[in-house]
């Protein structure tokens, strides 16, 4: 059974992790975001609080960590394929996919991945399944980020190619929407953890 304080040195080492990795990768510091994003990842051992009997509170809490976790992925995904490692990406990003699905940011970084690596059919046999999984299951048509995709990959545009970035330069990635601080998350958490102990 886990501890409160222990479930708080956890959360707290996560999000310190996190935030420091997404602050190196909008300054443009791959190398370094990628390092503080995969320690953070590597934090995970298996299901959040998986020791911890969960009720109704606790359950959205968990939800909440899970999702989080998707967050920190793609951010580690995104700071890797700009360091250059799509090679070693592609087997990773190809399981993401598999157990996400419909999860439209895993199959958009797995078609760049395969296309850098020279495998432009694969990578839009990628998209090819997606639609066709989005449209069976929810009717929908793949949102237009991944259309670009697609297109900007059959004409061979110059910008998905690797290239060495200006100093000044600076990048923008999509941050983790609705974000809770620390406090209040361990706030919230500390009555349903101590209703199970």
């Amino acid at each position: 059974m886990l501890s409160t304080q222990g479930v708080a040195l956890d959360i707290t080492e996560y999000e310190m992790l996190t935030a420091a990795g997404n602050a190196a990768v909008q300054r443009g510091e791959f190398v370094e975001g990628s390092d503080l994003l995969h320690q953070a990842v590597a934090l995970w051992r298996g299901p959040a609080l998986v020791n911890v009997e969960a009720g109704e509170l606790l359950g959205a809490r968990i939800v909440h960590l899970d999702e989080s976790l998707l967050c920190t992925l793609e951010h580690r995904i995104y700071a890797d394929l700009q360091r250059g490692a799509h090679h070693t990406l592609v087997p990773e990003i190809t399981e993401l996919t598999a157990r996400h699905p419909l999860h439209e940011n895993f199959h958009r970084h797995l078609m760049l991945a395969l296309y850098r690596c020279g495998r432009r059919a694969e990578s839009l046999a990628v998209m090819r399944r997606l639609r066709a999984r989005l449209v069976e299951e929810l009717g929908l048509e793949p949102s237009p980020f991944l259309v670009q995709m697609e297109q900007d990959i059959l004409r061979g545009e110059p910008s998905l190619d690797m290239h060495p970035r200006r100093p000044t330069e600076r990048v923008t990635v999509v941050r983790q929407q609705d974000r809770w601080s620390v406090g209040s998350m361990m706030h919230s958490l500390a009555p349903a953890l101590r209703a199970t102990s």
